[in-house]
């Protein structure tokens, strides 16, 4: 299988599915528990407040939100994650079950207000159109109640170049993965050409492209979408963005 840097590659189930096992293995399920956290101690939340989780995939922390008494509301475009989310939401022992919902993150479908939300794990900068990540952003800010915060973290622009590397090989559930890499754009976006060899020998390949922020872009694109107030981290614990960063992390209050 071919898939090549189509503008839409988001919106491909193969890819997330083909690719679940290196995005959601067992180590990054057990950081949910500390992102979880870190995200509780930078925007001072407090059960039960209701918070939006924006690009949720199979629902790592909102199940962990729901495990700690907040009420927590998933959406992701991809079905088949929505499904795991929704099974573990009826397996585990939580103060609130969480809820997922099926829907594109440029089109919020509630209409229920939050007193936070957040988009973690690169969830922003897919869309080919640079106004389509400011109208994901102003549907965030137009869900928050006054005073409400959306936190984001993602690879950085600076944090990506400090630390680049232009292939990685790795092994996971029995399938050898090739991840190569290439800043393209001035570094505005980063172009991706992800390769496994599955069990049964066939290589599969996917190319895509998504866009890298720096701070201030960052800042001016929350900005525009009407946030008042930004501060920046270098990770979920809360660190400086500076040049020991290894995220890049945005906390805007309305």
């Amino acid at each position: 299988m071919n898939n090549k840097n189509s503008p839409d590659w988001w919106s491909d189930p193969r890819f997330w599915n083909d690719f679940a096992p290196l995005m959601f293995d067992s180590e990054r399920w057990g950081n949910a528990v500390e992102d979880v956290e870190g995200m509780i101690n930078l925007t001072g939340s407090v059960p039960p407040e209701k918070i939006l989780d924006v690009g949720c995939g199979p629902g790592r922390h909102s199940l962990e939100l729901g495990k700690k008494g907040y009420r927590a509301i998933g959406i992701d475009i991809n079905e088949i994650y929505l499904e795991t989310a929704e099974k573990l939401s009826r397996s585990g022992e939580f103060v609130i079950p969480p809820v997922f919902l099926n829907c594109d993150m440029r089109e919020i479908a509630t209409e229920e207000s939050f007193s936070g939300s957040f988009s973690f794990f690169q969830s922003l900068g897919y869309f080919e159109d640079p106004d389509e990540d400011l109208k994901v952003c102003t549907g965030v800010y137009e869900a928050l109640e006054a005073g409400g915060w959306f936190l984001v973290e993602m690879d950085g622009k600076e944090t990506t170049a400090a630390s680049f590397e232009e292939r990685t090989w790795m092994e996971r559930d029995g399938r050898t993965i090739l991840l190569e890499y290439e800043a393209e754009a001035a570094w505005s976006m980063l172009h991706n050409r992800w390769q496994f060899r599955d069990i049964d020998g066939s290589w599969h390949e996917y190319e895509f492209s998504y866009r890298l922020y720096s701070a201030v872009e960052l800042g001016e694109l929350l900005e525009k979408a009407g946030f008042a107030t930004i501060e920046f981290f270098g990770a979920l614990d809360g660190r400086p963005y500076n040049q020991d960063a290894k995220r890049l992390v945005a906390l805007a209050r309305r």
